[in-house]
């Protein structure tokens, strides 16, 4: 069981994937739940509060294929368009494991760094927001491999071109479909503390402060679980609040 593999202070990379993650710190400053009231939207499976909050973590088993340079790289008028989007990578959960239809790529919890290319993920609940031109594609039974595959050029610049670097063993986290989905997937949720909350710095690797695992009848804590309070100045916020602070 993933919880026996789980402990205080571990950092996000090092938990064992596929995992299933709920933002524990968004949880507590951006979307103001006190740790009853996430507690019961957990057991709930109460799709209003937790939105935003739970990942698929999964790792990354190969790369981008063969044609993808070639593809990712022409500008000529008269190269013709592929028949198929490029696989950017293929990771280690399946289209089952994220609630199938409405799951997506995040721009994720955890920090990237590969092949000489880095980017810090987005902060708070922009963490959820979706890489622009990148699709989920797997098989109609949603057992086989999960795939990324690139189905237009963002030109973004930022929010999506990490995904062009993706290599064996780096991480990247889904955006389920639905708490439900989610949450009758896994046994265990692993709680992330991060982005300059409880001591971790902005863009340092999120730490491991708590867990739930399901007893068959409910979900509960851990006994090293912390049990983060709502900070005095947090107000309820989602991804509409976050895009609206661009514009300021």
């Amino acid at each position: 069981m993933l919880a026996l593999a789980l402990r205080a202070g571990l950092l996000l990379c090092d938990v064992p994937t596929p995992a299933l993650l709920l933002d524990h710190s968004t949880a507590a400053t951006t979307c103001g739940l006190s740790p009853e009231e996430l507690d019961a939207a957990i057991n709930e499976a109460d799709a209003e509060r937790l939105t935003d909050l739970l990942y698929i973590h999964a790792s990354v088993t190969s790369g981008r294929d063969a044609s993808a340079g070639a593809v990712g790289m022409t500008t000529l008028p008269q190269r013709a368009a592929p028949t198929e989007p490029v696989r950017l990578a293929t990771l280690d959960t399946t289209l089952a494991q994220v609630g199938g239809d409405g799951a997506y790529l995040g721009l994720g919890l955890n920090n990237h760094m590969t092949g000489g290319y880095y980017w810090g993920r987005s902060s708070g609940i922009g963490a959820a927001m979706p890489a622009p031109g990148v699709d989920l594609a797997g098989d109609v039974a949603g057992e086989g491999a999960l795939r990324l595959v690139r189905v237009e050029n963002s030109n973004d610049g930022k929010r999506s071109e990490w995904c062009e670097f993706l290599s064996l063993d780096d991480q990247v986290q889904i955006v389920p479909a639905s708490a439900t989905a989610a949450l009758a997937a896994f046994d265990t949720i692993v709680g992330v503390t991060r982005d300059g909350h409880r001591g971790i710095p902005r863009g340092a690797e999120p730490n491991i402060e708590a867990a739930w695992v399901n007893n068959g009848e409910r979900w509960e804590r851990v006994d090293w679980s912390a049990a983060f309070e709502v900070e005095p100045d947090a107000a309820p916020k989602g991804c509409a609040d976050f895009l609206e602070s661009w514009k300021k």
